[in-house]
């Protein structure tokens, strides 16, 4: 097996070239698309005020369906997204669903009948169900090794300040009217998608090579080590991932279907532990727990406990690394609940300041940890083959489990009562720790190649060779008899390499003649 340097050195990651501008820009610029999930998510702080303005009769089932719409969407879109992502490309995907997003809020806005507001959310959820899918993995195709940590928390953090700007519009505006200003910064960031290259993983996948180095060289700049990148890239990815079908039959082998159930089973947790219904129904959850405070001032402290704490994450994720970040925050958001669970279950007197420090302490664990280090794991553990697949499925299982969660949560809290319901939220945020602690590997400072094989037995690792580069080998490369009675390496012909073959058989009569010859006596 080859050393980590020598790795390191084939894989372009050796840290020491250069960050560039466009590198930055294009990173800031993916991530700030999931400013988009941050304002769906916290739209939903108007709906009380939505509720009192006598242009609609909104119920409570009326609610349910707006707060959930989002998730609904997803499990329809989000299987859709990964194949035409796959068969577009997903920048090109990003830039066709941002334009459109400023008109669906001002559709909401200005819609005079409640089936327009359902209309504009469901068309802007769609959107978002694409981000979910596409975002992550190209986040973690499109920067370095070294920096892969703070890049991946950036779409959570955007999303942060989406959450926060909502809450604020909420608070200081009519429903409408803020609606409305939730369209404001869409328009220009439709407009710098277009700076962003396309993918250079997908690019190869698709047998585009000169494509893909130009894409490396617009990302690396002049200096940067754009044939180390590509060979790593190329080490990864063979000819027969270009199809959704090919990525299905690569998902069916063991190495490539476990990170995919891994993360889909944390991302399944942290929406039965109560993510949901903490960021959409902050205002509902503190009236009913008794909080004296006004209701809206609470949701916006939420929202900038969340941004600090997403902030603090950003800074620290590539020092202190992922896995014991998610484990000591999900231990943390487990006890929070479960704190705020009992006093509300045990309805103690005088106590109604426990439910607000447990949702703020619940709000900064999960913005440190459990908020944005699953969707790093996202681009970085789901193997090259079956990335777009996989995120696809993941975003589908997550998409489901959120709708379900926020649909019944209303209805949940008035059969069992909040403080029950918080104790089994706090549960499965207890179980995505021990799931990280014992199964999922530590990704801090290690290549997206290096990360491939962290699921591959060692005997897979040591026979595996670069399937694009094959038919490039010069005899000297050819390999020993035993291996190629596995598969034979094939000319542009379609037949075995007979020459090599010849050259290697030829070299090996000339050292047994040498050593015959050493054999005889001096004269």
């Amino acid at each position: 097996m080859e050393s980590p340097s020598e790795n390191k050195k084939q894989d372009g990651g050796d840290g020491k070239t250069p960050l560039t501008l466009r590198q930055v820009v294009c990173l800031a610029v993916v991530g700030g698309t999931n400013f988009l999930n941050g304002m769906m998510c916290g739209w939903t702080a108007v709906l009380p005020k939505l509720q009192e303005d006598t242009r609609f009769t909104v119920t409570e089932d009326d609610v349910s369906w707006l707060v959930s719409l989002t998730y609904i969407m997803g499990f329809v879109i989000s299987p859709l997204a990964g194949s035409v992502a796959e068969h577009v490309g997903p920048r090109r995907l990003l830039v066709i669903t941002m334009f459109p997003v400023a008109g669906f809020w001002l559709l909401q806005a200005f819609s005079p009948y409640l089936w327009l507001l359902y209309l504009g959310r469901a068309f802007l959820a769609s959107i978002t169900a694409v981000m979910y899918t596409v975002v992550q993995p190209l986040v973690a195709e499109l920067c370095p090794p070294r920096i892969r940590g703070l890049a991946s928390v950036l779409p959570e953090l955007f999303a942060c300040v989406g959450l926060l700007a909502s809450y604020l519009l909420a608070s200081l505006l009519p429903w409408d009217m803020a609606t409305a200003v939730s369209a404001a910064p869409f328009l220009p960031l439709s407009l710098m998608i277009l700076l962003v290259p396309e993918s250079p993983y997908w690019l190869v996948r698709k047998k585009k090579v000169d494509a893909a180095e130009r894409s490396l060289r617009l990302l690396l700049g002049r200096d940067g080590n754009v044939a180390g990148e590509l060979e790593a890239i190329r080490s990864t990815t063979t000819l027969r991932q270009s199809e959704v079908k090919d990525q299905a039959r690569e998902l069916c082998k063991a190495h490539n279907a476990i990170p995919v159930v891994l993360m889909l089973s944390v991302f399944v947790l942290r929406e039965l532990g109560g993510k949901g219904p903490v960021f959409n129904y902050t205002v509902y959850m503190f009236r009913r727990a008794g909080v004296q405070f006004d209701a809206f001032y609470c949701t916006v402290i939420v929202g900038v406990a969340r941004l600090a704490s997403t902030c603090v994450s950003a800074c620290t994720l590539d020092l202190v690394g992922r896995k014991p970040l998610l484990v000591a925050t999900a231990v943390i958001c487990a006890v929070s609940e479960g704190v705020a669970g009992a006093f509300l279950f045990l309805e103690v007197e005088g106590a109604a300041w426990v439910p607000l420090a447990s949702v703020i302490v619940f709000v900064i664990s999960y913005g440190i940890g459990v908020g944005p280090i699953p969707w790093a794991y996202l681009g970085e553990l789901l193997p090259t083959p079956v990335r777009s697949l996989g995120a696809a499925a993941i975003t589908f299982g997550y998409s489901v489990t959120y709708f379900a969660v926020n649909f019944v949560f209303l209805k949940v809290i008035s059969s069992l009562g909040l403080g029950l319901t918080l104790i089994v939220f706090g549960t499965s945020n207890l179980i995505i720790g021990l799931l990280v602690l014992f199964f999922v590997p530590e990704t801090k400072g290690r290549t997206l190649q290096d990360l491939e094989k962290a699921f591959q037995s060692k005997k897979v690792v040591q026979v595996q060779s670069s399937p694009l580069d094959r038919d490039k080998a010069s005899p000297e490369s050819v390999l020993p008899s035993k291996s190629r009675e596995k598969g034979d390496t094939p000319t542009r012909s379609g037949r075995p390499n007979e020459a090599s073959a010849a050259s290697s058989a030829t070299g090996r009569k000339k050292d047994e003649d040498k050593s015959k010859m050493a054999s005889l006596p001096a004269a």
